[in-house]
């Protein structure tokens, strides 16, 4: 699956989620919003499914990895969808 133009999810930047939420319609500030909530949801959420009894995947190294991968994935995603924010704040102070 694409992003923007980028298959390789490391290549992903702000950019590529502004053309993904303007191909299905969304607002990109609206889009960011939804993103940054599963990136920040998704980690706990994985933690929590892994560590139910109930489930079966404590233990599991296979398990392990793809938590593992979900959570980089997520921390580089917050950490790129935040750079130009804090880019445009400092653009946006008045010079001394």
């Amino acid at each position: 699956m694409k992003i923007g133009s980028k298959y390789k999810f490391s290549e992903v930047e702000k950019r590529h989620w502004d053309q993904l939420a303007e191909g299905i319609g969304l607002a990109r500030a609206q889009a960011k919003r939804r993103i940054l909530e599963l990136a920040k949801s998704l980690p706990p959420t994985a933690r929590k499914l892994q560590s139910d009894p109930g489930h079966g995947f404590a233990g599991h190294a296979v398990v392990e990895r793809i938590i593992a991968l979900i959570e980089q994935r997520c921390a580089l995603t917050i950490r790129r969808l935040a750079e130009p924010a804090a880019d445009a704040e400092n653009a946006a102070e008045p010079s001394t």
